[in-house]
């Protein structure tokens, strides 16, 4: 019965306040907008350097003598070894043809070069390789231990400079999506406030002709709702849009028609909308306490 009342009292006053609420929502929606944007930025950035770090990796050359029975052992014990996503065996001969294929402009480089002079190889992938770099330096250790591995290359140099700009990126993008999400927290809350005292008049008459705390604070809880749930609908709407659009343009141009622009996942997506409506939802919360003094 109170549920009911107070339903109707939200949806009566949602009419009669009509250009409050939009603009209340369009706050949120602003608000939860820059925030998305952000969200969508910083998930595709993470997604390139996942790509780019997929193309890491250990290769680790043999000494000639190992037999090639003795191979597929090895290939199966460097398989089990923690971290690895995938390893893939290069014989000599293997080699010298991919060289050939690289050099193929200047093949008089490998005339009389005999087949066999490169040694056979493991190329050697870690899983999710550039945020385990420490995990690449350990497997390269230990493999350099092996009595049938001649030398480990992983790069080291690049590997440095890369950990060092991955965990400033990290940090940066950290930061300053908690500065954008308490920014946009506080922008709402504060804007719902406002919303709240601008009815201070309609609430002093209901308390004063007897209503209690939950049927003045009711109505004001679930426009909360409504407002949350609107303006972060329609955010993540707009940047759904604009997607499109880029997707759209970047296939168009040839330098970014390799680029793969990726739309936020369902999970973000509901953290997202599931914020806007709480972060509304607790706003008008405090704001109603402060006013009823509970």
């Amino acid at each position: 019965m109170i549920a009911g009342i107070i339903y109707k009292r939200a949806l009566t006053d949602l009419r009669q306040n009509f250009s409050t609420q939009i603009m209340t929502t369009l706050v949120v929606t602003l608000s939860i907008l820059l925030l998305t944007f952000f969200a969508l930025f910083s998930f595709n950035f993470k997604h390139f350097v996942e790509e780019l770090g997929s193309k890491l990796g250990i290769v680790v050359y043999l000494k000639k003598e190992v037999p090639q029975e003795a191979i597929p052992a090895l290939y199966r014990k460097i398989s089990q070894l923690k971290g690895i996503e995938a390893v893939n065996y290069t014989s000599s001969e293997d080699a010298f043809m991919k060289l050939q294929k690289y050099l193929a402009k200047e093949k008089q480089v490998l005339q009389g070069v005999d087949a066999n002079f490169l040694p056979p190889s493991f190329e050697i992938q870690i899983n999710r390789a550039v945020f385990n770099i420490e995990r690449i330096r350990e497997v390269a250790a230990e493999l350099s231990g092996w009595k049938e591995v001649s030398k480990v290359q992983y790069g080291e140099e690049w590997i440095d400079r890369l950990e060092v700009f991955s965990g400033i990126t990290q940090k940066t993008v950290i930061g300053a999506g908690l500065l954008l999400l308490i920014t946009a927290a506080f922008v709402v809350a504060n804007t719902i406030k406002l919303t709240v005292y601008a009815r201070q008049e309609e609430l002093e008459i209901l308390r004063l002709v007897g209503a209690t705390n939950s049927f003045i604070a009711g109505p004001f809880l679930l426009e909360a709702l409504i407002q949350g749930l609107a303006g972060s609908l329609l955010a993540t709407g707009i940047v759904y849009a604009t997607y499109h659009y880029l997707q759209s343009l970047m296939s168009q141009h040839p330098l970014f028609r390799e680029v793969e622009l990726i739309f936020l996942p369902v999970p973000y997506l509901f953290a997202i909308i599931g914020g806007s409506i709480f972060v509304c939802a607790v706003g008008t919360g405090v704001s109603m306490r402060r006013f009823l003094k509970l």
